[in-house]
This record gives structure tokens, sequence and C-alpha cells, in this order.
């Protein structure tokens, strides 16, 4: 019987435990570098999953994940991590986990095969029309996903779809399909190792590529973020004086004065006006630092 890829055993895991530590751990990065490798060929595949979620940041609809397992850690972490870096509004942002909060620490794995629960928690997520849906599956078969999938398409929220093996129903029931045809895990079935540092990776460049299209991410700065603790405030601090050129003080100041939004103290310092204006100002160009620059 042919095994999926997720599934198969990599035959340089046989006679592994007679190696030395330094054999075992150069194959295991071995392997997680051929997997962010394989990466590279889906690029089309990921410019036309970070168009659809551009397009659905522009329009002020909602972003959610849904995943089971390692697969669903790895979409959490891409969820979580958005508002933070790139300043995406929280209150847009949904996860759908095989299982919710209680299942994060222990994960069971039954959750993953109820493609009714996975309906039902899309039903209950508020996601509709124009809406997004991320679904990541190793497996590409995962029933919890799937159903977030089948629900979404009823909804006409779009789904992309994040799976590592070939020709699967995750990929048959998305709109923007992307398959990262990572190598065999070297140790059979566990893709939290190279097939999660792929979905990862992807992730990353597709939120990445729309923080730079919305003017999120500018000369290479996160000026969506606000500055809510002392390490944010330090850093949109150092952002302030490279963008407008202002000396330490004047950049503390604006910050104050736009409560940590470091958009909107750019503009306060580089067109000396307040607040207020300099919010009227953002909102002319969507938001968008880069063209007052």
């Amino acid at each position: 019987m042919t095994l999926p890829t997720t599934e198969d055993r990599d035959p340089l895991s046989i006679g592994l435990s007679n190696r030395s530590d330094e054999e075992v751990l150069s194959l295991l990065l071995e392997r997680q570098m051929e997997a962010l490798r394989a990466v590279g060929p889906a690029l089309p595949q990921l410019v036309n999953a970070a168009t659809a979620l551009q397009k659905a940041a522009q329009a002020g609809n909602k972003i959610g994940y849904s995943g089971a397992g390692s697969a669903g850690l790895t979409a959490l972490s891409d969820c979580l991590e958005l508002p933070g870096t790139f300043g995406f509004p929280a209150d847009r942002m949904c996860m759908l986990y095989a299982g919710g909060v209680e299942n994060l620490l222990h994960l069971a794995g039954t959750h993953e095969d109820d493609i009714a629960l996975g309906i039902r928690d899309f039903d209950q997520s508020g996601l509709g029309e124009g809406d997004v849906l991320i679904g990541v599956s190793a497996s590409g078969t995962t029933p919890y996903t799937l159903g977030t999938f089948k629900a979404a398409a009823k909804a006409g929220t779009v789904t992309i779809a994040i799976v590592n093996n070939p020709g699967t129903p995750l990929q048959e029931h998305s709109n923007f399909p992307v398959f990262l045809n990572t190598p065999v895990e070297i140790i059979a079935g566990s893709t939290r190792m190279g097939a999660a540092s792929a979905q990862k990776a992807a992730l990353n460049m597709i939120s990445t590529l729309v923080a730079l299209r919305l003017g999120h991410a500018v000369r290479g700065h996160m000026v969506n973020l606000v500055a809510d603790n002392e390490k944010l405030r330090s850093r949109a601090q150092r952002m302030l004086q490279d963008l407008t050129g202002c000396a330490e003080e004047t950049a503390a100041n604006a910050l104050i004065q736009a409560n940590g939004r470091v958009k909107v103290a750019t503009v306060m310092i580089r067109e000396g006006v307040n607040a207020n204006k300099a919010e009227d100002i953002l909102k002319k160009y969507d938001g968008n630092l880069r063209p007052l620059l």
C-alpha cells in the first residue's frame, strides 16, 4: 500500500539510534531545510492566497483560521501574532481549533475526526460572506478542518488551504489551495517537524506580503503596532526617529500624544499636526503611511 508522504517513513530513520547525537541532529536539520525549500515551488499559490487575504482586510472583513493538532497550533500561532505584529484588528480574527481551548494542553486526537464539530464551530464563529478562512492540515484530510471548509462554502467565506499532500479533499474544497511538497518525516507521521516548519514559513510569507501591501510594514518597520509595553515603546521610538529624523525626546512625546500609535505619531511629526489631524490625514490614504513618506 502506498502511503501519503506525511505518513510514510524515511529510509534514513533506520538505525537512527545507533548514530551519534551530532549525526542525528544534522539529519534532523537537513530534513527541516528540505521542508523549507518545498515552499519555493508554491510561491504562485501563496501570491494568490495573499491577494485574497489582502482583499478581505481592505474591505474590513474577518480572518479566521482552522485546524487540529500540531497543524492547528501552527495556525493558532499566526492568528495570535498578527494583531501585535502588523496591527490586524483582534476583533476581526478568530481561531477554530478542534476541541477548543481546553484541548490545547493535552491535544486529544478524537476531536479532529469530528466533521460535524468543524461545521458547528464555523457556524458559531461569526464568519460569513467575504471573510477568509485559512485551514492548515498536513494530511489535507482532517475531518474537523474539512467540516469548517464545507460550512464556509455555504456561507460564502473564501477559503485558503495549506496542505502537505497532493490531491487532498481540503484542496478540492478550497478557493485558494497551497500545496507544500515536503519530504517524509524522519519520524513517520510526526508532522510537527518538517511539515509544520513549511506551514509556518508559508503563513509568515502570506501575512507579511499582505502587511507590506497594506502599508503596515514600511522601510522594514512594523509601523502598525501599538506600543503598549516598554519593549514596544523603545522599538516605536526608534522607528519614529528613523522615519522622521527627529530627536529622541520628540519621538517620545509624539508617541504619548498618539497613544502609542506609530503611524499617527509619524504623521504628527512629519506634517506638524496634532493626533486628530494626523488620523484624518491617514484616513485619506486608507491608513497607508507609505505615500506620506
